[in-house]
């Protein structure tokens, strides 16, 4: 299925972190951003597109060893990517 139900969801989320969002990766459509922490280490958060039940599958990783996914509905989006954020930063608090 398509981003563009929950593109303006990601894109205010996106926004509200300061974040850049990035809609392509070798010729697929993605939806990620990076984290990058003060010594330079990058987090990813990746948003797959919703599945024929409109579920969307967000994932986030370290680039190493951590890593964590969620399942959640289109209307439990903005929440989930909170949640997903705030992982992301909890990681870097621990670095």
């Amino acid at each position: 299925m398509s981003y563009q139900k929950i593109d303006p969801i990601i894109q205010d989320w996106a926004d509200k972190h300061k974040l850049r969002i990035y809609t392509s990766y070798q010729d697929y459509e993605v939806r990620s951003v990076d984290v990058v922490d003060q010594k330079g280490r990058k987090y990813q958060i990746w948003i797959d597109s919703p599945d024929q039940f409109g579920n969307v599958g967000v994932h986030t990783w370290d680039y190493k060893r951590r890593r964590k996914d969620y399942m959640v509905s289109t209307d439990d989006l903005r929440g989930c990517l909170e949640e997903a954020y705030n992982t992301v930063l909890l990681w870097i608090q621990t670095n």
